[in-house]
């Protein structure tokens, strides 16, 4: 039987110590550049202008002692957290104020132990993908326990990954439910995939999936493939499409027109975190061995950040460098808040659109919830 994608990221995560820990992927020091001459240009994404946020403090309101794989996700809104306890079976739910709910996936005591792969919080759910013993598939979780379950092929079938979109509104997941086949489950539309050694990559707001299959890239739309490139970092942003192939990048509208094309391949690092993130305004872009370069969405390059990009939404990007997470503001990238790296590694960051709350997790395990106080 092949593989779960939890049991890749485990191999992956023990490589990490002779790879590239998350302090290797930050960068020599710097101050963050201001970019007031510049503009994005009309191809890119619309967005709203939000007031200069203020410059806070953040305080640690809930955290959990965990080992394994640190799947986690946050609602945009920042209302509900959810994490995983990979070794123990275990979800947590988290509010902003620090309560928080632990649940067991299993549903009685006769139920081997899921082996997850992902979890997603889908309004005020959270949804987890998980081999079951039984089939694989999505339990979903509320505050007040189980709420019910998505049961994908039988004894055997293997979970392997899932994405939300960045607003939450297009969910994805992928499951093997035979040795021969796989399936994409988007937004109720099933899609059979055969044979089976897909990842999925990317899923954005207007309801791309990207999924790669060796060096290839297939882009997925209301259950059919309206593209295919020959390579597999791609990445979907609201109804654009960015491509990094012959050591460039290059940005296509979803009919497959190219709209800019630069000097600036991206990838993705051994934690499965990509190195360029894109946002209404900018292009958030690290450089191997160097910082994060800001380019905005005609490719001119018009700012740097220290340190390497862990996450980014629509006002605020957030890095780390030298044990320190820096969140700046995207409309002057003036520093609005910073913490001393929590635990021994860094793994995850999720950023509430407001940047007032932010989930964290270590490489290994380790989970920690701040708020501004």
């Amino acid at each position: 039987m092949r593989k779960t994608k939890a049991i890749l990221l485990a191999l992956l995560i023990a490589s990490m110590v002779l790879t590239s820990g998350c302090m290797g992927e930050e960068a020599t020091t710097g101050s963050p550049s201001p970019t007031t001459s510049s503009q994005p240009s009309a191809s890119q994404p619309e967005t709203t202008t939000t007031q200069e946020p203020s410059t806070w403090e953040m305080r640690v309101v809930w955290s959990a002692d965990t080992t394994g794989i640190p799947f986690m996700d946050m609602s945009p809104d920042g209302s509900l957290s959810a994490a995983i306890d990979w070794n123990r079976g275990l979800l947590y739910l988290v509010k902003p104020d620090g309560s928080n709910k632990t649940l067991n996936l299993r549903r009685d005591e006769g139920e081997i132990q899921p082996v997850v792969s992902s979890v997603a919080v889908v309004g005020d759910q959270a949804w987890v993908l998980a081999s079951y013993g039984g089939f694989a598939g999505i339990r979903i979780f509320s505050w007040n326990g189980f709420v019910g379950e998505e049961r994908r092929g039988g004894a055997g079938a293997v979970a392997d990954y899932m994405l939300r979109s960045p607003s939450g509104n297009h969910v994805c997941y992928l499951v093997t439910v035979s040795p021969t086949e796989q399936e994409l489950h988007c937004d109720g539309e099933k899609i059979t995939l055969a044979p089976d050694d897909y990842d999925l990559k990317s899923v954005s707001d207007s309801g791309l999936a990207v999924l790669s299959e060796k060096e290839r890239a297939f882009v997925f739309k209301d259950g059919r493939r309206i593209l295919t490139f020959n390579t597999s970092r791609v990445l979907a942003y609201r109804d654009k499409l960015l491509v990094s192939e012959d050591g460039k990048l290059r940005i296509f509208s979803e009919d497959g027109k190219l709209l800019a094309e630069g000097n600036y391949p991206f990838d993705q690092t051994v934690l499965l975190r990509w190195t360029l993130i894109p946002t209404g305004r900018y292009l958030l872009r690290h450089e191997p061995l160097g910082d994060t370069h800001v380019l905005t969405w005609n490719l001119t390059e018009v700012g740097t950040i220290p340190g390497f990009p862990y996450f980014a939404n629509e006002d605020f990007v957030v890095t780390a460098k030298d044990g320190i997470i820096h969140c700046y503001s995207l409309d002057d990238f003036h520093e609005v808040f910073n913490v001393r790296v929590p635990g021994d590694s860094l793994g995850y960051i999720k950023l509430s659109d407001d940047g007032k709350v932010m989930l964290v997790s270590g490489e290994t395990g380790g989970f920690w919830l701040y708020a501004k106080d």
